[in-house]
């Protein structure tokens, strides 16, 4: 008797995590397939609308051959911001929305410039990270290039980036098509994010 107890008992408590994890799973599934991470939620009440988001961008950036590396849990949280992993920057927050417009109704946090704003790296209009095109790299006058998923952004501050860009930033003697023929040979691919 105490052992059919015991195992009715135990039967329970793996019905009951199976459900769980059953749903959770379902969760999972249904957040990826809406595509919220990607599109945002739109909530208004009082005739007042919020576009809200989780997002985040991959932003790789070699100088000089050099990897360069963001600062770690660096930026305010209702803004852009970095956690623990590499270069990735993470939005989370609301905006104002028009709803009837379908637009927002300000400027949005999002343009590639204000990231190194926001984190308060060295940015100005002739250099980015204490670099301007000219300076030399082993010798040789070295240029910025920008690749937002693998296309030359050549007006990359004001690109409005989306979940899972790309952004790579170079900053060598190389030409344009060096990269991108490297690029296509070795694509980067947006890294698992796992500690923000």
């Amino acid at each position: 008797m105490i052992q059919n107890k015991k195992f009715i008992k135990n039967l329970f408590i793996v019905l009951i995590s199976l459900a769980l994890v059953g749903f959770l799973a379902y969760s999972l599934i249904e957040y990826k397939r809406s595509g919220i991470a990607q599109d945002g939620v739109l909530t208004c009440a009082n005739e007042q609308c919020f576009w809200s988001a989780h997002i985040h961008i991959n932003v790789p950036i070699q100088i000089c051959n050099e990897k360069y590396v963001l600062p770690k849990f660096k930026g305010p949280l209702a803004d852009d911001h970095t956690h623990g992993d590499e270069n990735i920057i993470h939005w989370h927050d609301k905006i104002p929305f028009d709803a009837e417009k379908r637009q927002f109704s300000e400027p949005t946090p999002f343009t590639l410039n204000l990231i190194f704003k926001t984190l308060e790296l060295p940015i100005t209009e002739e250099s980015l990270l204490n670099k301007k095109d000219g300076d030399k790299c082993r010798s040789l006058a070295a240029a910025w290039k920008v690749f937002v998923n693998g296309v030359l952004r050549p007006d990359w501050g004001n690109y409005e980036w989306k979940d899972k860009d790309i952004v790579l930033f170079v900053f060598d003697e190389r030409s344009v098509e060096e990269v991108e023929k490297e690029l296509r040979q070795n694509p980067i691919k947006f890294p698992p994010v796992g500690e923000g």
